[in-house]
């Protein structure tokens, strides 16, 4: 065992005593946030919402059980007229379910600060202190003028829990722990669009290494989640995906994805849309497999999360700016694999304010054209460079 030293003591202390000073300042922003004229017309109150009705036994898939509440708490604005969720993700947010809204928000966001923290801090922790030192402002600086983070705690999305529960399970891989983290990604799917091809993608990683332990601790942990909501209401997979075939029905080809890209060069004509958007879709796929298999021996948990984040978020018909945020785990992933091999500090790290600069670009493009899908180009940009570190790395560890 390593002894532990008055410097490694000084920097356990300063980082307990730092944490009441972050909850203030995170309660703040809270508390900021709430009191804006967008609150609580946000997707946050859809989340409490469904975690309430679950604390009441009522059914978030009853349509007019569902937009009556809304009437009731006096939310004008319903996109949905059913929960569009899985039904665990109700339970998750059950004791958030049990306070006033008001409060449960506030609670919410403050954790999703943590969650953030938490995030970037396992991202880092793997590397030598002397590159953490180097790098923590700067990466904590450009992540926090991420466009998808602040929408993230602007609308009180999941993209932070989501990238905690990556980070994890990426941080649980790299020290060797493979069921641990692997018991930790069907959480994941508590945002199916999200969660489910990312899971796909990370289980033919987990075939490729072998990990039959980590692929059955996987499994069990699924179906404890498909349980949980069986036992609320055994109808609820069926109601779920007739909700979410709804939702997608309505939403499909307006995503920043290649099928709102292909909708956008269409002209809104679907046969084609489905044309165009399937072959440059497989042909995503297939690349993004083929990088898997073709660096199995060698690829770590960190890239192969990033090559499985960029794939989703540029295949799944589904997604906003905010899932985006995820793309931090693979940005963070190159960056700090650059500079720990020699790369120049300034020019990498200045890559993650570029995504920065592009992200706001975008968002006045989209301004001006009522187009979110002009934001496909942020994972096409990490894509490039993710397989441009990747060609360039012999090791990929």
């Amino acid at each position: 065992m390593k002894p532990i030293t008055l410097r490694t003591r000084l920097a356990r202390y300063g980082m307990i005593l730092s944490l009441p000073a972050c909850g203030a300042l995170f309660f703040l922003v809270a508390q900021r946030m709430a009191n804006s004229a967008a609150f609580p017309n946000n997707d946050f109150f859809t989340f409490w919402l469904a975690g309430h009705m679950v604390t009441i036994g009522q059914n978030p898939y009853i349509s007019n059980l569902w937009v009556g509440s809304h009437h009731q708490f006096g939310v004008n604005w319903i996109p949905n007229l059913t929960f569009i969720y899985p039904l665990p993700l109700g339970l998750f947010f059950a004791p958030f379910g049990l306070l006033p809204l008001y409060p449960a928000f506030i609670i919410w966001l403050v954790l999703l600060q943590f969650m953030m923290l938490a995030s970037f801090w396992l991202l880092l922790k793997p590397y030598p202190a002397r590159l953490v030192n180097k790098l923590f402002l700067p990466l904590l600086a450009e992540l926090l003028i991420f466009r998808p983070t602040i929408l993230t705690l602007d609308y009180g999305q999941l993209s932070g829990f989501l990238l905690l529960v990556m980070s994890g399970s990426v941080y649980l891989w790299e020290k060797g722990k493979w069921w641990q983290g692997s018991a930790l990604l069907p959480l994941l799917a508590l945002k199916p669009n999200l969660g489910v091809p990312i899971i796909a993608l990370l289980s033919f990683f987990l075939i490729l290494k072998k990990q039959k332990t980590a692929l059955v601790a996987e499994t069990v942990s699924g179906l404890i989640l498909l349980m949980a909501g069986w036992i609320l209401n055994p109808r609820w997979i069926p109601e779920f995906l007739q909700a979410g075939g709804t939702k997608l029905s309505q939403t499909f080809g307006f995503s920043p994805t290649v099928w709102g890209a292909s909708t956008f060069l269409c002209n809104y004509h679907l046969n084609c849309v489905i044309f165009l958007g399937g072959w440059i879709g497989l042909f995503i796929l297939i690349g993004h497999l083929y990088l898997f298999w073709k660096k199995r021996r060698v690829l770590s948990p960190a890239l192969a999360a990033g090559l499985a984040i960029t794939a989703t978020l540029l295949l799944t018909p589904y997604t906003w700016t905010y899932d985006q945020f995820l793309l931090a785990l693979p940005i963070f992933a190159i960056i700090l694999g650059l500079v720990a091999k020699g790369y120049r500090f300034l020019p990498t790290v200045l890559f993650f304010f570029a995504i920065d600069v592009l992200a706001m670009a975008l968002l006045a493009i989209s301004a001006i054209t009522h187009l979110e899908i002009w934001n496909v180009a942020i994972p096409l940009a990490v894509l490039g460079w993710l397989v441009w570190y990747l060609s360039k790395d012999r090791s990929a560890a």
